[in-house]
């Protein structure tokens, strides 16, 4: 009997790298998934590295074991009339299909003929390794140490973040098809979408004249300084102390020295004009006490401290195992195995999907053709009259409680896509994205990162310090379909609106829950972004192998990609259980770990921790990010990477130097054994040449590249994105001005959804309690003069 919250839902998933994540999410929900291969097999059964022992396996790559968890594979060959019809009766039976260009069934046009189809392009040819789309996001650029070269992303983040796109819109896509709009499909360019889940708030920085954290007007890779990391006794810590609050923690926690406690670094602006040598002094207090003394002291004095975590210090810490975030899976060739389940825990437990093992080549090819024994269904190209294909959402009303990146910035994808959002907030607890406003003020209305990840949301100002604001967000909650909140824990719970809570208000409310690290033993603990991927273990693997130490990247990852992976199961609870409800856990440190669980699968076949690998690929070479000739006073760097020989040999080419017809280097097997001294000789052929003449001629002769873009690559009209004007659209705002925003990477016809500007601090508060709560004039008017609402 299948189980999971989509359970009863039918995917058909054409094998690529680029459709690979998103039937991975779907599956780990209890989607029945049909990988669709072409005989020989999905790349991923090929990738590096095996199990070991594993010999020639079709299932014997890490990655695939990983990747296509609970999946069916039936074998299609795209030129057998037979398996052809096969692969029909399968889509014109499925609820789903994926599909993505470079799919060996992508001309066959059967995407067409099931409800609701999502397929990933490729238009500037970047491939499918794991660096050129990285480079092309901008993410690349604030990655790794100074005087490094930029630091690869470890795993496939920016293919997966295009996975996650095409996850949600593939929900959104038969939500709408069930609401009477008719056979949806959509496209998902797959260099947007890696933006816009890596670095979607650098393009709308640079807009404000901003930078922040390596990212906007400045692009720059900070090393330990953007976000500090510091050397403990057994380890390493990271310590963000933002906010006054936070200061006097870490002050604390560092034994209160006289020099922090008073004269100058006492005073914020001079801690941010010296900042190096604020980090000396207290570099050697850090270094004298342990990693976990740090972390337990510094947490329950309110900073924002975590550790450097190993994969294997990871995967044994306490609150990791308490919930149990790795599962025991018995695979039928290497058996038991410990595998990270879904990044989702669902209340009832029953909706939750166990861990399956990858399937075999075609080891479920009859079970395929056993499927079209039952009869199909034409999928309903008629639209209802009512409905509004271009706003799919329309109807659906959410309640936001967020703050910061996660909660907030998936709640706006929803909104752009039609649904009501009413976000509640107010100056008395100001979101600290709202801080960081133009020429540096706390400006709430001009901040550009609050102003990117709220677009068009409603703004309700209430005081939830007082009881009377906490009635009327009661009020609020009885009238929503769905609550969505990041607070830490006990906040909620003091308000009276935690899960169950809510549910005695509305019985069947989709509630999504998102912190940090969840409830566990470090239940509350403080964290941010940067602070997430310390502790999952994704810094240590972000790494050159010969770093002074990891320092990952600037970037707010997981942010930008975790909460909008959990609107699979919030839009899936809605589709599947819109009489129920139900509670989704998407605990933002499980998305962090989840999107890096082939190296956590190969850690469990070592004996050791596994080294970072940098820029390097076990899989194709060359591949690493090559300095150009700088641009001004600015080093320009390009990534490529060669899938194959046939690209090798329009490289060698193109080149045409004599290092490059070396006979070792014909096969991959040549060049990756000599992959060191080939990227030596490509440094010096690249970097006497600009990065657009590269890059130019590299794309010419169809090899994947990108130059490492920056903020303003983005800006720039010649920008390597595609639809570069409407992807990064010019949105007016009352008191920001015209300013350009990151749209929804998503298209319908060759048409996206309209970017609609965020709103004012509580520009929608009246609106709300006169329409949405009905109240009379005497109560607005009353609750305005105590400043409980419109502040």
């Amino acid at each position: 009997m299948a189980s999971g919250l989509l359970a009863g839902l039918r995917v058909v998933e054409m094998a690529h790298p680029l459709t690979e994540y998103a039937g991975l999410v779907w599956a780990g929900l209890g989607a029945e998934v049909w990988l669709v291969e072409p005989p020989g097999g999905t790349p991923s059964r090929r990738r590096q590295p095996r199990v070991p022992g594993a010999g020639e396996s079709p299932r014997g790559a890490v990655a695939f074991l990983v990747r296509n968890a609970n999946k069916k594979s039936v074998v299609v060959d795209p030129n057998d009339p037979e398996h052809v019809s096969l692969l029909r009766g399968l889509c014109q039976r499925a609820d789903m299909v994926f599909d993505a260009d470079g799919s060996p069934f992508r001309a066959l046009g059967v995407a067409t003929l099931a409800p609701a189809a999502v397929t990933i392009t490729n238009r500037q040819r970047l491939g499918t390794s794991s660096i050129v789309g990285f480079a092309a996001s901008g993410g690349l650029a604030s990655s790794g140490w100074p005087h490094q070269p930029p630091c690869n992303a470890p795993s496939w983040l920016a293919l997966d973040g295009a996975g996650v796109y095409a996850a949600v819109m593939g929900m959104v896509a038969l939500l709408a098809y069930r609401r009477g709009g008719g056979a949806v499909r959509y496209e998902v360019p797959y260099e947007e979408a890696a933006v816009a889940s890596i670095t979607p708030w650098t393009r709308t920085l640079h807009a404000y004249g901003m930078q922040a954290a390596g990212q906007g007007t400045l692009t720059a890779r900070l090393g330990p300084d953007g976000f500090p990391i510091y050397q403990a006794k057994d380890g390493y810590v990271r310590v963000l102390a933002a906010t006054p609050k936070q200061w006097r923690a870490f002050v604390d926690l560092l034994g209160r020295p006289d020099e922090l406690v008073s004269g100058p670094w006492s005073e914020g602006r001079f801690r941010a004009e010296n900042a190096d040598a604020l980090k000396l002094f207290c570099a050697d207090l850090i270094r004298q006490r342990t990693v976990e003394e740090l972390f337990a002291e510094g947490q329950r004095r309110g900073l924002t401290i975590s550790p450097v975590y190993s994969l294997r210090r990871f995967r044994d810490d306490p609150h990791v195992r308490a919930r149990q975030i790795f599962t025991s899976v018995e695979d039928p060739e290497f058996g038991a195995m410990e595998m990270l389940r879904a990044p989702v825990r669902l209340e009832p437990a029953e909706l939750n999907a166990t861990v399956a093992p990858a399937p075999g080549l075609g080891e479920h090819d009859e079970q395929a053709r056993a499927v079209l024994a039952k009869p199909a269904s034409e999928p309903s190209t008629e639209r209802d009259p009512g409905f509004d294909i271009d706003q799919p959402l329309a109807g659906l009303r959410i309640l936001e409680l967020g703050v910061g990146a996660v909660v907030p910035e998936a709640a706006s994808l929803l909104a752009l896509l039609g649904a009501e959002v009413v976000k509640v907030e107010s100056l008395a607890h100001v979101d600290f994205l709202r801080r960081n406003g133009l020429a540096g003020t706390m400006d709430v209305n001009n901040s550009p990162t609050f102003n990117q990840l709220n677009l068009g949301v409603q703004s309700v100002a209430i005081d939830l310090s007082r009881a009377e604001g906490v009635g009327l967000l009661r009020q609020l909650a009885a009238r929503c379909d769905i609550v969505m909140e990041n607070m830490r824990g006990p906040i909620v719970r003091r308000w009276g609106l935690d899960y169950e809570s809510a549910r005695a208000i509305r019985p069947n409310v989709i509630y999504l829950g998102s912190q940090g690290l969840g409830c566990g033993p470090y239940d509350g603990y403080q964290t941010y972004g940067p602070n997430l991927q310390t502790f999952s273990g994704v810094t240590r693997q972000w790494s050159h192998p010969d770093d002074p130490f990891p320092v990952g990247t600037t970037l707010n990852h997981p942010d930008h990609i975790a909460g909008k992976q959990s609107l699979v199961a919030l839009l899936g609870a809605l589709l599947q259980r819109p009489s129920a409800g139900c509670f989704i856990d998407a605990t933002q440190v499980e998305t962090a770990a989840y999107l890096i669980g082939d190296c956590y699968l190969a850690q469990h076949f070592s004996e050791d921790d596994l080294e970072p690998v940098g820029n390097r690929s076990p899989d194709m070479a060359p591949h690493g990010c090559y300095p150009c000739a700088p641009d001004g006073e600015k080093q320009r760097w390009l990534a490529l990477a060669v899938e194959d020989d046939d690209q090798w040999l329009r490289l060698r080419d193109m080149i045409g130097e004599a290092w490059a017809d070396e006979p070792a280097l014909r096969d991959l097997a040549g060049r990756l054994a000599n992959a060191a001294t080939l990227d030596d000789n490509l440094a010096r052929w690249s970097v006497e040449r600009s990065v657009a003449e590269v890059e130019g001629r590299l794309r010419d002769a169809g090899i994947p590249a990108s130059r490492v873009v920056t903020g303003d690559d983005m800006a720039a009209s010649e920008a390597p994105c595609s639809r570069r004007e409407s992807f990064f659209p010019a949105v007016g705002h009352p008191t920001s001005g015209t300013r350009r925003y990151t749209a929804v990477p998503v298209l319908r016809e060759g048409h996206r959804p309209a970017t609609r500007r965020p709103p004012l601090l509580g520009e929608h508060t009246e609106q709300v309690l006169y329409d949405l709560l009905e109240l009379p004039p005497e109560d607005v008017h009353s609750l305005m003069a105590e400043k409980i609402v419109g502040h």
